[in-house]
Parts: C-alpha cells; structure tokens; sequence
C-alpha cells in the first residue's frame, strides 16, 4: 500500500507513530503502550496507557480527537493527502460507537411509537454520522442535522417519523425505550436518563476538535 508520492504506507505509519505520536505523549509525560492495527478502511494507532487512560481519552473523547487531528495534520504536511489515520485508546472507539447506536435505536423506535420527531443532544460531526449511518434502513424514518452551534462545532440530530407506514405503530410497545441524549421528552413518556459521557461520519465538515471526517 502506497501514499501519495510512491510513498510506503508502512513509511506514513512509521512517521506518524514515532515521529509524532511518540513525541506528543512524552512531551504529555504519558507513557503508553502503542499498537498498530491495519484495518481495511483505515489504520488505527490504540493507545493503552492502563488506569490512566481516560487522561488520553478526555471527556467525551475530546482529547483522544485533537491527538488525532493533530497526527493527521502533520502527516499530510509531510507526505501530502492521505488516509485518515485513526487514534484509539482502550477500545474506546468501540464502545463509543456501540452506545451511539443504541441512542439512535432507542430514539427512532420512539419516534416510531410516537409520530413525533425526537432531538438529540448535540453531537461532533463524527457522532452524528454514526447516528444517520445506524438508522439509514429504518422504515418509515429520516435523519436532519438542525441547530448548529458554530462556536463547539456541533450540532442536534432530529429522528423525524416520515408518514404512517403499516404496522408502524407499536413497534416498541414491547419494552420500554428512552432516548438518552434527546433534547425534548413528550408528557407520556418515561423521564430520560441522560447518557453517560465516554471520555466516528457526519455530512458536515468536523470541527477542530472532532475525528478528521472523508465523506
């Protein structure tokens, strides 16, 4: 695999992992283990840094997403566009995305149930992409990004019910859903358990802080 330039990935992947990865966490004073996954889609670099690991995560993954923002920028600015390297640490990703999905689950049955359009929290841009990814197939619902917030680089996925297809209504009335992250309750239905903060893509561009986005 070749970057731009006849360049080795294997020669990408090196620079960005002891040229800029390694002197990033030291100068951090952060001594973390540091595995190289090759993924069909991407490259990840995860990070395991044991008890300590959410320092490198940061509150919503924040933190995890400017180390990634910035590998990725000196990385082009060496070798040009390339593909987006991915930084992970503790498996973080993973259940990040897994929560996500269970969110826009939750919210698009309620929507179902309801025939009202349900909001979410607002999101980076690599969050919503995975919420409008997780309810692409669902009958019967559509997914706007609304609200932007410029300034934190966010912005509200609304869950919106489009018509009345059959067998539509009810079909969550077998267990009890919520949508954590929704901005609005209606009156009927069960207080919302706000979703516990974990500190990947969205039509917008991301913002400083966000995983670099490719569409």
């Amino acid at each position: 695999m070749n970057a731009p330039g006849n360049v080795e990935w294997r020669t990408v992947i090196r620079f960005a992992e002891d040229e800029v990865l390694r002197r990033l966490l030291r100068a951090l004073d952060i001594d973390a283990y540091i595995e190289i996954r090759h993924r069909e889609e991407a490259t990840i670099l995860s990070l395991e840094h044991g008890a300590e690991s959410g320092r490198l995560i940061g509150r919503d993954g924040h933190t995890l997403a400017a180390i990634q923002h910035l590998v990725n920028l000196l990385v082009a600015k060496r070798f040009g566009p390339t593909r987006t390297i991915l930084i992970d640490c503790a498996g973080y990703r993973e259940r990040h995305k897994s929560n996500l999905h269970r969110v826009a689950k939750e919210a698009g049955r309620r929507a179902q149930r309801t025939g009202k359009p349900v909001t979410l929290e607002p999101m980076i841009a690599a969050d919503r992409r995975i919420v409008h990814t997780a309810l692409r197939e669902w009958p019967g619902i559509e997914t706007t990004s609304v609200d932007e917030d410029a300034e934190a680089g966010t912005k509200r996925v609304q869950i919106s019910p489009v018509g009345r297809l059959p067998g539509l209504q009810g079909v969550a009335d077998d267990e009890e859903t919520s949508a954590p992250f929704a901005a609005e309750e209606d009156e009927e239905d069960e207080p919302v358990e706000p979703f516990p903060p974990m500190g990947e893509d969205d039509e917008d561009a991301p913002p400083k802080s966000a995983f670099p986005v490719e569409e």
